[in-house]
């Protein structure tokens, strides 16, 4: 396609003064999570509150909330489609994962056990801390399924002004 011939520059100094909604679809694909990754934290960059360790997070929860879905929505990648909804405000950025799953695989978050970290260490497997870790970065986890419908997780973390923004 063609490039919209805006400056980078011009462009990493745009913010988020409202609100924004951006919205996209990825193939559940454990090809596509570097670059949902980058494009969350990309988007999230804009909101000029956050952090750099707040757009890590960010990056982080999106990367376990899609690995999730992957694994458990979609079997491992065997296909089907992931939405990412943004919606960005001055001090907030909510994210919006959406997934089909497929019958009997729909995935609730809300049916773990809670995470004992001793025993976790003591296995040292890999997985299982997914929901665990987005539950600690995010600020609010919501999750709600609609048998035979859709996933939906939603994800919310605030902003809080600092003056040591990089």
């Amino acid at each position: 396609g063609k490039e919209l011939e805006i400056a980078d520059n011009v462009i990493d100094k745009i913010v988020v003064e409202t609100a924004a909604n951006i919205r996209f679809t990825f193939p559940g694909h454990t090809s596509q999570l570097e670059l949902i990754r980058r494009l969350t934290k990309k988007i999230a960059s804009y909101t000029p509150a956050f952090s750099e360790e707040d757009l890590e997070d960010i990056g982080l929860a999106i990367d376990e909330a899609c690995t999730n879905v992957i694994t458990h929505s979609y079997g491992g990648g065997k296909g089907g489609i992931i939405q990412v909804e943004i919606n960005m405000e001055p001090h907030k950025i909510t994210i919006i994962l959406t997934d089909k799953g497929e019958e009997g695989q729909l995935f609730n978050p809300e049916s773990l056990s809670p995470v004992d970290k001793e025993e976790y260490l003591k296995r040292l497997t890999k997985g299982g801390l997914g929901v665990y870790i987005i539950k600690k970065i995010m600020d609010n986890v919501e999750y709600t399924v609609s048998p035979g419908v859709k996933n939906c997780l939603t994800m919310v973390k605030y902003a809080y002004l600092r003056k040591d923004r990089s």
